[in-house]
Formats: C-alpha cells, sequence, structure tokens
C-alpha cells in the first residue's frame, strides 16, 4: 500500500512493569515529556512528540498492567487510551527473558484488533539466561512483526520505532487472533452471531467477536458502554447466560476460565518459540538472591533506607547551605533595601518574598531534589519489589502484605499518590489500613521538615531519630488497626524483575519532570502563604490566632506561641510549614528564634500530622469522608501526644 502523509501519527507504548517501557519512550522521545492525568481518573500518562522525516508522532507511554482486565485503575486507563484514543499502532514492549509473563497481555492487545508490533526487549537478559527466543518463530505464531531490543543501550529501537510508524501508515492489523478452547470459543461465536445482529454501533469500533469475548469475561467498563445503547438489552442478557453456563460448566467464573486459558497459550507459544541453552550464572544473579533473602535482604534494605537519609542529611544540608547562603550573601540584602523604602507594603513583601524565597531555596532544592534522584534510582535499578519481598513477612502483622510496602515506600515522595496506588490492594480493610499508614510515612515535603531543622541545626543522630519514632508509631497504629478491623490478610502474588544499571537520561529525566511538577505546583502557595504571615504580622491580627491557641502551642508544646501559624499552614503544605516558620522567626539561623528541644518537637508535630490538604481529599475519594476525617483527627491528636509528651519528659536531654 502507498505511504500516506497523517496529520500526526500516534503510537501507543503498552506492557507490563518493569519491561523498560519507560526507558524506550526515552530513547524515542528525549526530555520534551508532558505528564498529565488521564481524564477522569488520578492515573499519570507521560506524552512525548517526536518528528520522523515528514510524519509528526505522539507517544504516549501507557501504564504498566498485567492485564487489560479493567479491575485496577491502570489497567482501566491503559485499555481506555488504547479504545478512546485508538493510536494508529500499538508498540507492544515484552520482557524477553520472561517471554510467557508478557504474552498473556499481548494476546489481549491483539484480541482489540488495533495494529501492532511486539517488541522483545531486554533481550541480552535473556540471552544471559540462556534462553533465545525466536522472532522468526513467535512472529508468524502470532502474525505480528517482532523486533528484538536492548533498551538501556539504544540497540534496535530506532528500528522498532521506524516500524512501528511504518505498520501506523500501512494500518496493517493482526493476521490472526488465537483461539481459546472449543468450547469458549463456541460460547464466543454464539454470542458474536446475536451481536451482529445488533443495529447500532458497537463501542469503541470492537469487532462482534472481541465484544463477546469482553462480555463474557464480565468486563464491566464495556457492560456499561453496551447498556447505554438502545436495543442491546438482548445480547447483553444473552452474554450473562452463557457466562452462567461457562461457570457451572467449569466450576469458576468465566473471567477466571478465559484468563486461564490465555495463560495456557501464552505458556505455550513461550515454550515452543524459545531454545535455553546452558550458562553459566551471572553474579547479578547472586545478587539477586542476597537482596531477596530474608536473612540478608532485610540487613540491605535497613543499610539502603539509612543510606538514603544520611544522603538526605549531607548532601541536603550542603546544598541547603550553600544556595541559602549565597541568597542571603547576594539577594536578600539587595530584597530588603528596596522593600524598606516602601513602608508597611515593603515589611509584607520583605517577609513574603524575600524571607518566603528563602525558606523556599532552604526546602526544595537541598532535600527535595536529592530525594526524587535516589527514588527514581532505586525505581530503574529494580530495587523496590525487592523491598516489597522481604517485609511480606512484616507487613502481615499489621494486616497488610508485602505489596503494600510499594505504596508505603512511594509515600516518602508523596503521599497522594501513594494513596491512589493502594488501589492495587484487593479489600477494602487492606486500603484502610494501608492508606492510615501511608498518611504517616514522612513524605518528600516532611523529610524537608525535618532535616531544615533537626538534622540541619541538631546533628544526623537527631533527624534519624524523628524517622524511628515515626516508624514505631506507624508500627504500633498497624498493629492496633490489624487487630481491631475484621477481615484477614490476602496473599501475594508479585513478580520481581531482574536487578539491572539504570539509564542515566531517563532517570534524570524522571527527576527532572517530578522536580518541575513539585516546584510548579507549591511554589506560588508558599509564596501566597509568606505573603499572607506578612500582612496578618503588619496588621497586627497575627495575635488575634495566636493569643487564643497559646496553652496549646506554648503550654503543651512549649513552643513559641506564633508557631501556631506555621503548624495550621503546614495543613496546607507541608514543607510550607518550615517556610513560613523561617518567615515568623526573621531569620533562616532557626537556633536563634527556637530551643533544641523546640526545633526536635516542633519538627516532630508537624511530621506525625496529616500531611496536607490534598491528601485528605485523596483519602476522601479512596475510603469516603468518614474514614477521611477520622484519620485526619487520628493523626492530629497522635502528633499532640507525642509532641506533649517528649516536651515534658525531655527523654533525650536535648
Amino acid at each position: 500500500m502507498p505511504e500516506t502523509k497523517k496529520p500526526e501519527i500516534v503510537v501507543a507504548l503498552a506492557g507490563t512493569p518493569n519491561v523498560g517501557k519507560s526507558a524506550i519512550f526515552h530513547q524515542i522521545t528525549g526530555a520534551d515529556v508532558i505528564i498529565s492525568n488521564y481524564p477522569g481518573t488520578t492515573v499519570e500518562l507521560m506524552e512525548g512528540r517526536v518528528k520522523r522525516g515528514e510524519h509528526d508522532i505522539r507517544v504516549i507511554d501507557l501504564p504498566g498492567v498485567y492485564s487489560l482486565g479493567a479491575v485496577s485503575q491502570d489497567e482501566l486507563v491503559a485499555r481506555r487510551a488504547i479504545l478512546e484514543q485508538e493510536p494508529d499502532v500499538i508498540m507492544n514492549i515484552a520482557d524477553a527473558s520472561n517471554l510467557e509473563r508478557s504474552l498473556f497481555l499481548t494476546l489481549q492487545l491483539m484480541e482489540l484488533g488495533r495494529p501492532m508490533l511486539l517488541v522483545l526487549n531486554m533481550y541480552d537478559v535473556a540471552l544471559a539466561k540462556g534462553l533465545h527466543p525466536s522472532t522468526e518463530k513467535l512472529a508468524k505464531k502470532l502474525g505480528l512483526p517482532v523486533i528484538t531490543t536492548v533498551a538501556t543501550h539504544g540497540e534496535n529501537v530506532a528500528r522498532a520505532f521506524d516500524e512501528a510508524i511504518k505498520i501506523a501508515l500501512e494500518g496493517k492489523r493482526p493476521k490472526r487472533v488465537l483461539p481459546l478452547s472449543r468450547d469458549t470459543e463456541k460460547a464466543i461465536r454464539e454470542l458474536a452471531v446475536e451481536i451482529a445482529k445488533f443495529r447500532g454501533k458497537a463501542p469503541f469500533n470492537l469487532s462482534a467477536r472481541t465484544l463477546a469475548l469482553k462480555l463474557l469475561e464480565g468486563d464491566e467498563h464495556l457492560i456499561r458502554a453496551v447498556a447505554d445503547l438502545p436495543g442491546s438489552e438482548s445480547f447483553l442478557m444473552k452474554a450473562r447466560k452463557l457466562a452462567r453456563e461457562m461457570a457451572v460448566e467449569y466450576g469458576e467464573p468465566s473471567a477466571y476460565r478465559i484468563a486461564r486459558e490465555r495463560h495456557g497459550i501464552a505458556a505455550m507459544i513461550s515454550k515452543e518459540v524459545t531454545d535455553i541453552v546452558p550458562v553459566k550464572p551471572k553474579w547479578t544473579y547472586r545478587l539477586d538472591d542476597i537482596t531477596s533473602n530474608m536473612r540478608t535482604g532485610v540487613p540491605i534494605m535497613l543499610a539502603v533506607f539509612a543510606a538514603l537519609i544520611l544522603l538526605l542529611i549531607y548532601v541536603g544540608g550542603f546544598l541547603e547551605g550553600l544556595v541559602v547562603g549565597a541568597w542571603d550573601a547576594y539577594v536578600s540584602p539587595v530584597l530588603s533595601g528596596f522593600f524598606t523604602s516602601l513602608g508597611n507594603l515593603g515589611r509584607v513583601l520583605d517577609i513574603g518574598i524575600n524571607q518566603g524565597i528563602s525558606g523556599i531555596l532552604a526546602v526544595v532544592i537541598p532535600y527535595i531534589l536529592v530525594f526524587f534522584l535516589i527514588l527514581a534510582l532505586l525505581e530503574d535499578v529494580g530495587y523496590l519489589p525487592r523491598m516489597a519481598f522481604v517485609m511480606d513477612s512484616a507487613m502481615h502483622r499489621i494486616g497488610l502484605h508485602g505489596r503494600a510496602v510499594v505504596p508505603m515506600l512511594g509515600g516518602f515522595g508523596c503521599n497522594v499518590p501513594a494513596i491512589m496506588s493502594t488501589r492495587v490492594l484487593t479489600t477494602r480493610r487492606e486500603r484502610l489500613i494501608a492508606n492510615f499508614l501511608i498518611t504517616m510515612v514522612p513524605c518528600s515535603a516532611r523529610t524537608a521538615v525535618i532535616l531544615g531543622t533537626v538534622g540541619y541545626f541538631l546533628g544526623v543522630q537527631y533527624a534519624l531519630l524523628i524517622y524511628g519514632i515515626i516508624l514505631v508509631l506507624i508500627f504500633i497504629v498497624g498493629l492496633l488497626l490489624n487487630r481491631f478491623l475484621r477481615g484477614k490478610v490476602s496473599g501475594m502474588i508479585m513478580e520481581v524483575p531482574p536487578l539491572r544499571v539504570p539509564m542515566l537520561r531517563p532517570l534524570l529525566s524522571k527527576t527532572w519532570m517530578r522536580m518541575k511538577h513539585f516546584v510548579y505546583f507549591a511554589t506560588p502557595i508558599l509564596i501566597l502563604g509568606s505573603l499572607a504571615i506578612g500582612a496578618l504580622d503588619v496588621s497586627g491580627l497575627l495575635s488575634v490566632i495566636v493569643s487564643p491557641l497559646s496553652p496549646l502551642t506554648s503550654g503543651w508544646l512549649g513552643l513559641p506561641a506564633v508557631t501556631i501559624i506555621s503548624l495550621l499552614y503546614g495543613f496546607i503544605r507541608k514543607e510550607g510549614a518550615l517556610v513560613l516558620l523561617v518567615a515568623l522567626a526573621g531569620t533562616s539561623n532557626l537556633l536563634e528564634f527556637m530551643t533544641p528541644l523546640q526545633l526536635f518537637v516542633f519538627a516532630l508535630v508537624v511530621s506525625i500530622y496529616v500531611p496536607c490538604a490534598a491528601t485528605v481529599a485523596a483519602l476522601k475519594q479512596e475510603l469516603g469522608w468518614k474514614d477521611a476525617i477520622l484519620i485526619t483527627i487520628g493523626t492530629f491528636v497522635l502528633a499532640l501526644l507525642v509532641g506533649g509528651i517528649f516536651n515534658h519528659l525531655n527523654p533525650l536531654g536535648i
């Protein structure tokens, strides 16, 4: 077919987690990437635009999913993006070293009938394991073009991308759909005949067979789409009847039966197209065993966590001194001199802009940047799933399983996406426990408060102590919730990817995108908060807020009465508590404003209660207002209780 010029070619990257999809995305698109939530969801998609010859290309990086069952939010978004946006071609990224697992998703993508290319990534890992999948045999079995790549080295990525564009221009669809069992295919054909009688338009231009298969699986998303079509009642009833008959015949729901058959086909194909040759085990396999074994994995995990904190303290502290020192030496005096000439307005601007920016520089660049960089490194190396594996037994004690470790670790970056990611947990009880505990995990903003106060002014040992106190509180709260909430802990099934050397460009790109998003969102709010403090201070209204609450602030917590403003604003944004504390103190040297014990209590209280209003909104969305309010109140009471105890007993002798 002759090539035709299209205004824009849309390429969708689809694949299971940890197959190197992000590496391929960044190899193709470079650093010019847009991150946005998929409409109506909280799931982020990355998009990049490139020009290839005469063609403008839009590349969409879909969430990594194991299935298109639309059970989790990620699965629903991946499937919706393919069906609703109708990409010109799907680049299905598969793990060549774990072909059977990847082919389960490939079979589902083929059933959608979209133009498609199969990319066997991590081919070097497969060869190192003695696995030699044949692209020729696989292409013949599937009726799809197949290309091998090693994304970390850029091998064949450009060739795969060019092939995807060619497929998009030709509109080349899969040549065949691999049949399921005889009885299942009989039910599919029977329902497809009924659908063919329907005079309306099938949703998303799906074929009668594909729609029949999805309805037999009980796909709620498509059932709702079909139910809105006039005259669809007959084949919906037929689908329910056939699904019930399959359940009776096989002794399990039709969706399970169909999934089981797909797994069988994937296993058969993988075995037939892969030659296995003996190889000498690589040293990374030994490292896999060490990091995944309970006896060695737990100490390694503790060492990794300690290294993370120490890097934040020392590298972040160094950067804070460098950045804030430069601001105070070269910029702040100039701004103060200018604002002084403006009278009361100048005083407001000096607190809001001059001291506000100083506080932001003390928080954002030194600590949050370093944290995002380390988090991206741990993700790309493939270490986070190993932490989940070795923590599974301990997590059962607090009513969760190891898979909950990944959202909780994500909470060290930001609690909001961590809460959203608890949707992978199977029961409401697990989600409730996980969400409560995640709100207590020190996010990057709270880490900035801890390190910008206690770590910087008192020393590393006191910062580590606050982390230790919080982790103990998390465990105690988890034990109590597990004891008093009804229900049992489900088991964990999780695939652990191979350890690998990360690519520098995607790692830096991921860090930059997270940092950019954070700065764009947080900076205006923090500046406005500082300006509000300045206006309250200059107008004399600050005392109206401070005095009534001084018994709590000064009496119970032992803090300067004015710090209640910072504590309250911490509910809006946690790093804002430190920024406004600097503004209230009128100096970046907080030891001139507070005693060491007061700094410790302040950081402890700020680090325990619910991190921000955005987190409360996320809790409401996941659990409802009742549980969101209870969790918020619970963390506030716990923070005040623990802070008051440390103030009055001073067990550390600070």
